[in-house]
């Protein structure tokens, strides 16, 4: 794959699958009032799911102290459910900027979103075509756990190092070429400065970037991404090792296809500042 020219890194997403499995849970949660994981009810635009260009972001992270989100750069809306309170409101493609006066991007505009309250409005900036506009909406009783899509940009792989926040989601320097669904997961900066991965679940191959590493290795949409190098992807104490895989170290990736455990060898390739996996 020629340098400078990247497809979408990884999608993140709150729900176990996507597709028909996103329209079940809504269908459950509808019907039951319960959430995935323990998720508890609280105020719900409606908004199916974020968007995520050339930055690093999660959402519905547990903190110790509750739920947020969190957003290097602002997030588009990539869906909203029928009838919600979204619904006529926001489209597909505005950028949310602030949430009541605080910009999306701090700690404290993520945090509101993910925490807001049932029946009392709430005020989001957006961008729709180039123009800003505030936009009122009421909240209603759900789980508000959006999905996530991160993508990353363009351009050639940069040579000086990317610093982080500990704490706060990061990127690896190497990438696969997946595009994956998960639970709330993504790469998490340690206070000695190294990555940590962090996923409750087993991920999901959503899509493979063609002529990347995934690729040439025969994955495809669907596999379940068991372990990398011997780590599993959904144990906690895997998470630290992983953070240290290099690009150009084959790994053995162990994956689920239909419901057959198989195995290949993948090649990770240098990553962009924004590529996720």
């Amino acid at each position: 794959m020629k340098p400078g020219i990247r497809a979408a890194a990884l999608a993140l997403t709150t729900s176990l699958a996507c597709g028909a499995a996103g329209h079940a849970f809504e269908a459950v949660t509808a019907v039951t009032g319960r959430c995935p994981e323990g998720h508890p009810e609280t105020g719900d635009l409606g908004i199916r799911s974020l968007l995520c260009v050339s930055g690093s972001c999660q959402v519905n992270r547990w903190t110790g102290r509750g739920y947020t989100h969190e957003f290097s750069t602002e997030p588009r809306v990539n869906g909203v459910i029928g009838g919600s309170p979204a619904d006529g409101k926001l489209r597909q493609g505005d950028v949310i900027t602030a949430i009541g006066g605080v910009l999306i991007t701090t700690r404290e505009g993520g945090r509101r979103l993910a925490n807001l309250t049932p029946g009392v409005p709430v005020t989001l900036r957006i961008r729709r075509g180039g123009k800003e506009m505030d936009v009122v909406l009421v909240p209603r009783l759900g789980c508000n756990m959006p999905q996530l899509a991160v993508l990353g940009g363009e351009g050639p792989v940069p040579r000086q190092a990317r610093l982080v926040r500990p704490g706060l989601p990061a990127a690896p320097p190497f990438s696969f070429g997946l595009e994956l669904t998960c639970g709330p997961c993504g790469w998490i900066a340690e206070p000695n400065g190294t990555l940590r991965w962090y996923s409750p679940v087993s991920p999901v191959v959503r899509s493979v970037e063609p002529g990347g590493p995934g690729d040439l290795a025969g994955l495809q949409p669907g596999d379940v991404l068991l372990a990398i190098a011997g780590h599993p992807l959904s144990s906690e104490d895997s998470g630290r090792p992983l953070g240290k895989l290099r690009p150009g170290e084959a790994v053995e990736v162990r994956f689920l296809r239909d419901r057959e455990s198989r195995s290949v060898e993948i090649v990770p390739e240098a990553a962009s500042l924004h590529q996720r996996f």
